[in-house]
């Protein structure tokens, strides 16, 4: 069981929303993860999704199946859709998936690591 999964939400303004997710992403917690992106995409006066990765010590099938989800739900409701700080284990199964230019993966910092 994935026990330390979490996801916060921050709005930095102009309808970008940051969610930081921390943990596994497997499949345990995928249907989660989709649910609170497509969620987060339905809300009014969203224009953008930030999936922020830094805290994501391991991604499955199931977290990869997550992420596209999110991301198809994002781009049904008019917002983008980027994937960042993806790190060590997690930004190699995004590279060798090939999904790291479609997510737009990034390495970013947060108003709290300026």
């Amino acid at each position: 069981m994935t026990g330390s999964f979490a996801v916060t939400k921050h709005a930095e303004g102009a309808g970008v929303i940051r969610l930081a997710v921390r943990g596994e992403i497997d499949d345990e917690v995928s249907d989660a993860l989709a649910g609170i992106v497509a969620n987060a995409a339905a809300q009014p006066g969203v224009t953008a999704l930030v999936i922020d990765l830094e805290k994501v010590r391991f991604l499955a099938a199931a977290g990869i199946s997550a992420l596209l989800e999110g991301r198809a739900a994002t781009l049904q409701h008019g917002c983008s859709y980027q994937v960042v700080n993806a790190r060590g284990v997690v930004h190699g199964v995004l590279a060798t998936t090939g999904l790291l230019s479609l997510f737009q993966t990034t390495i970013r910092r947060t108003a709290a690591h300026r």
